[in-house]
């Protein structure tokens, strides 16, 4: 079996190495291999684009909000029928230019895909500058540029599967299976594709005519767009979560094993794997709310670990700071409630705990998906730096209202979802499974 990503998201590795668990605890004889889309790349042009992307996310929402707005529809166009991108894909081209390659050139030399060196060069030499950017800046060498990058990519992932040879192929992020799609239809495979969202919502770019099956974390998400376009089943799984969240300690037993106060009041604070924004959003929770105890989690931002650090030590000891941890969902027990932004994983195991969620920051794009549901269900809600405080000690002041949300946040959680798409997985594997029909509940 081969399990597919996106390492530029946290969350879609995480759900990987849940349904990867899930998967060994099933059939650990089973041989299964994960590939992340960023290997199919030289490693130093790998790195500057995603460096590009998260200076895209983090400095130009309202850009990266509008790129992921546009459906499958406009990408394929721009690949295949030589048509104009829109205005956001152009400004983007830009921004490329404008980057170019910052990495170190002899190291990224000596990996794989060496030739990329001089191709991202080149793609960057024929984008528009800021003068040449009208209607016509992005003629026909250009999109033919675009589209040998495409199939320069699937030519590498044909190489993959042809030297692994899968049974099934699982998905966590839809570019990589958009890129499994086109090599599906290419060669005419009959590889099973499964692909499996983590947000409470459907980019249209999901939908492939070569993804037989979806596996989606709320029944809420079954009918569209999916309906319109009736290609592959679609099952609501929920989201792969690690093992630990099939059986969360207690909210008593996790604030003993976390050292805090039991008769005091828990707020968690998340920044996704990046740690965005994690130390502002707890120093102005810690001066606001005198008798909360806060938990930091900062994830990879060690810029902010080394300021929560110091203030935990030396100023304020109801702060509790943690870079990375195993044991997620005792941290999410010991919480009353959860602040931070609205990844899909967040929310999955934020509701798997039964825990609401104030999102301090939205990186839009599928993150609105989450606020969306969240709000819809009032087991969260979306506001601003100026309410945050205000909002959080609202919440915390009533308890019953509080109980009440935290019971509907159970309610929707689901525990299961990697130990459901690792049966079906293996059920693919094993030709048990049909994937051109069924629409519903498993």
């Amino acid at each position: 079996m081969l399990l597919l990503t996106s390492g530029l998201g946290c969350g879609h590795v995480r759900a990987l190495d849940a349904l990867a668990a899930a998967l060994a605890e099933r059939a650990p004889e089973a041989t299964v291999r994960r590939l992340d889309f960023w290997s199919l790349m030289n490693p130093g042009i790998a790195a500057s684009v995603q460096q590009m992307y998260l200076e895209l996310v983090q400095g130009s929402p309202d850009l990266y909000d509008r790129l992921h707005r546009l459906d499958q529809r406009t990408w394929r166009r721009i690949l295949e029928n030589d048509v104009e991108p829109p205005p956001e894909v152009r400004e983007l081209a830009e921004r490329i230019l404008a980057n170019g390659f910052g990495g170190d050139l002899f190291g990224s030399a000596l990996g794989p895909y060496p030739t990329d060196l001089v191709f991202y060069p080149t793609a960057c030499a024929t984008l528009p500058s800021t003068e040449r950017r009208g209607l016509g800046s992005f003629a026909l060498p250009r999109l033919a540029m675009l589209k040998w990058a495409w199939t320069r990519l699937q030519g590498r992932l044909e190489r993959q599967l042809d030297a692994f040879g899968p049974d099934v192929v699982v998905s966590t992020q839809m570019v990589p299976a958009a890129l499994l799609s086109a090599v599906k239809l290419d060669r005419g495979l009959a590889l099973p594709s499964i692909g499996v969202l983590t947000d409470f919502g459907v980019h249209d770019y999901w939908v492939q005519p070569g993804t037989d099956l979806y596996c989606v974390p709320d029944a809420s998400m079954i009918d569209a767009p999916f309906d319109s376009a009736r290609t592959g089943s679609v099952i609501a799984t929920g989201i792969p979560l690690m093992p630990g969240f099939a059986h969360p300690p207690s909210p008593a037993e996790s604030r003993a094993m976390l050292g805090l106060d039991p008769g005091c009041p828990v707020v968690l604070v998340l920044g996704g794997g990046l740690g965005l924004g994690v130390d502002g959003i707890a120093s102005r929770l810690l001066d606001a709310l005198p008798g909360v105890q806060l938990v930091a989690m900062t994830g990879q931002n060690a810029a902010a670990r080394t300021a929560m650090a110091r203030r935990a030590t030396r100023q304020d000891p109801r702060l509790v700071v943690c870079d990375w941890t195993e044991r997620m969902e005792a941290y999410l027990s010991a919480a009353d409630l959860v602040v931070g932004k609205a990844g899909g994983l967040t929310v999955g195991e934020a509701l798997a705990c039964g825990r609401p969620l104030v999102v301090a920051k939205s990186l839009r794009g599928q993150e609105g998906f989450n606020v969306d549901f969240l709000e819809r269900h009032d087991v969260g809600r979306l506001v601003d730096e100026a309410t945050l405080a205000g909002q959080v000690a609202a919440w915390l002041s009533d308890p019953d209202a509080l109980a009440r949300r935290q019971a509907r946040a159970l309610e929707l959680g689901r525990c299961d979802g990697a130990d459901r798409v690792a049966r079906l997985a293996l059920e693919c594997a094993a030709g048990r499974t049909t994937l051109t029909t069924g629409w519903g509940e498993w």
